[in-house]
């Protein structure tokens, strides 16, 4: 979690994430450690590229991982960020008026997602 922490600084990592900690866990259960410095790079990119914050990302990934736990399917953190982009994307100009996980769960409604596969067995 430091290197959160470090990336974003302590005061905006505690305004963004104090108040819940099931965003904290899901934050460093995927994202933390050296093995992950990449796809923590793509979230940090992705989120300084949009109009969301980092909170609303991080809500946005919680809300596709549910929906593919919830039809036992499964894809890479990198192809779920994409997933997300693309959600945020999609909602144009308009984008700073929108909540992204409302976004992403209403994309994953209305079209699924394409790159899901039946989660393997372990």
């Amino acid at each position: 979690m430091v290197e959160i922490i470090d990336s974003l600084g302590a005061e905006v990592f505690k305004q963004q994430f104090a108040d819940s900690p099931q965003l904290l866990a899901f934050l460093e259960a995927n994202f933390t450690g050296a093995e992950r410095a990449a796809v923590r790079q793509q979230l940090f990119n992705s989120t300084d590229e949009s109009a969301y914050s980092l909170r609303q990302w991080v809500e946005s990934l919680r809300t596709v991982r549910a929906w593919l736990d919830a039809r036992g399917l499964e894809m890479s953190l990198e192809d779920e960020l994409g997933y997300v982009c693309c959600a945020g994307e999609a909602a144009g100009a308009g984008a700073n008026l929108t909540h992204l996980p409302t976004l992403v769960a209403d994309m994953l409604e209305s079209y699924g997602c394409e790159r899901a596969e039946p989660r393997t067995k372990v």
